[in-house]
């Protein structure tokens, strides 16, 4: 009787622990409200905690702190600081777009290492058309915070996105070091059609 007593205790025990658990997890969904990084105190758009807009394919967040220049010297230098962060992000897209593609699609028969030289070559000319600079990313709205700051979000649409990244692709597409990786007309057809697929997405 005791043991069953005993046991019963063990049972209530673990499963106590076990919705403490779950509750624990259920807490940690519920994200804190937005604030303005430079005033902790005060609530904020959620852009500006990188909570984006849906109708948004890519976004980043600048910021530009109070100036005696004015607001748009701060728009200026806000936006930039997004522009850096917004190229960042596309050119980290887009290489992982490529990569996907690249190893589900490389011929066994390809030289062994070709798919990494492949990657290596095509993150050089993602830089290369990134560095170019990004078009019709635009401002999409900015935010005083109470601080006298300045925050701006800048993004593309899914259309300027896709434009943006049919131009990587296709700049890799014409980039004869690309195709010099390969050795046999199997493995450089498989990466064309990997190329074109990504148009697709």
């Amino acid at each position: 009787m005791k043991a069953k007593s005993l046991l019963a205790a063990s049972l209530a025990l673990v499963l106590s622990a076990c919705s403490s658990n779950n509750a624990t997890v259920e807490q940690s969904q519920n994200f804190a409200a937005c604030t303005f990084p430079d005033a902790p105190q005060v609530s904020a758009p959620g852009w500006i905690c990188d909570v984006m807009p849906s109708d948004i394919a890519i976004a980043a967040t600048g910021y530009a702190k109070k100036s005696a220049a004015g607001m748009s010297v701060m728009r200026k230098i806000a936006a930039n600081d997004a522009r850096v962060a917004l190229a960042s992000q596309f050119e980290i897209d887009v290489n992982n777009m490529f990569k996907q593609a690249v190893e589900g699609s490389m011929s066994t028969t390809s030289a062994e290492g070709a798919s990494e030289s492949v990657m290596e070559t095509f993150e050089n000319i993602t830089k290369t058309v990134v560095s170019r600079s990004l078009t019709d990313s635009r401002v999409l709205v900015s935010q005083a915070s109470p601080t006298g700051g300045l925050y701006v979000l800048v993004g593309m649409d899914q259309e300027a996105y896709k434009v943006n990244r049919n131009a990587a692709i296709d700049t890799a597409t014409q980039d004869a070091q690309l195709w010099n990786q390969f050795n046999n007309e199997k493995a450089a057809e498989d990466l064309a059609n990997a190329l074109e697929s990504l148009k697709q997405l």
